[in-house]
């Protein structure tokens, strides 16, 4: 295991500890802002669930880390909605916090899931949705009972006001640095968590990446995403099957993103 591997893990399992509350009860973790992604991100429909992970960045940083699995709503103000089509080629847009959940994708505070029932999906009409980002979007922990340090409405107007315009300015118009993040998303998304590893698999995994979730992409987007795929595909633990080439791009998404929670953090003043 490469120690940069063994990092990541470690910073994982410390975060589930830290956030795993001594009798029942806990503070409430940090307000999480949205990436805007420009366009919109197809959710992939099996097993009754229709879903996509989104990246994101912590707005608090003296609140705890989320735990793997955290849920999440959209706070007040933020501009999200659902992109529906029918059989027939028929679209609309309908705001999504009404129909949607969120959780954190692992125990960080980079990536996050949003979930559509398939009946719910059904119930609007439509056979197929995607999720529109818009500017400025911020997430909020789901209040629980419990809380030892519950989220105050005065921690929430600064989260999704001056910090998330902050955020806005250094993190979602980084240029190219936060557009490789986009990207290794976008491909995250459009692989499977797991494969049958063959002869053919790379080529196979490569083309159907391409066609669901690059078909409006750059020659330049569709570049920087297969470096980063295959920079994944010579990753020893890939090789020895026991880590999906889907693991190691959102390894790599969390420290491209962590990098620039850093940054932010320095200019809010919030660490250094």
């Amino acid at each position: 295991m490469t120690v940069r591997l063994f990092n990541w893990f470690a910073l994982a399992l410390v975060a589930a500890f830290a956030m795993t509350p001594f009798g029942g009860a806990r503070a409430a973790s940090q307000m999480l802002a949205l990436l805007e992604i420009g366009g919109s991100t197809p959710l992939v429909c099996e097993g009754g669930v229709c879903k996509a992970e989104f990246s994101t960045f912590c707005l608090q940083k003296d609140r705890p880390l989320p735990g793997a699995w955290v849920p999440y709503e959209v706070a007040e103000g933020g501009n999200l909605h659902l992109v529906l089509s029918d059989p027939a080629g028929g679209e609309w847009r309908v705001p999504a916090a009404d129909y949607i959940r969120i959780k954190t994708a692992r125990a960080s505070h980079t990536a996050v899931i949003v979930e559509l029932a398939e009946g719910a999906l059904a119930a609007l009409g439509a056979e197929k949705a995607a999720v529109e980002v818009g500017p400025q979007v911020t997430l909020a922990p789901v209040e629980v009972a419990g809380d030892t340090d519950p989220l105050t409405e005065q921690d929430k107007l600064i989260a999704i006001g001056p910090l998330r315009i902050t955020g806005a300015n250094m993190v979602d118009r980084a240029g190219a640095s936060i557009e490789a993040v986009r990207t290794i998303n976008r491909l995250v998304n459009a692989l499977p968590d797991a494969v049958q590893i063959d002869a053919h698999a790379k080529q196979r995994l490569w083309g159907k990446a391409v066609d669901t979730g690059f078909e409006d992409a750059s020659a330049e987007e569709i570049g920087m995403a297969a470096q980063e795929y295959g920079s994944c595909w010579n990753n020893r633990l890939v090789e020895l099957g026991g880590y999906s080439v889907r693991n190691c791009l959102q390894q790599r998404h969390d420290w491209l993103m962590w990098d620039h929670v850093k940054r932010y953090w320095k200019a809010v003043g919030a660490g250094s």
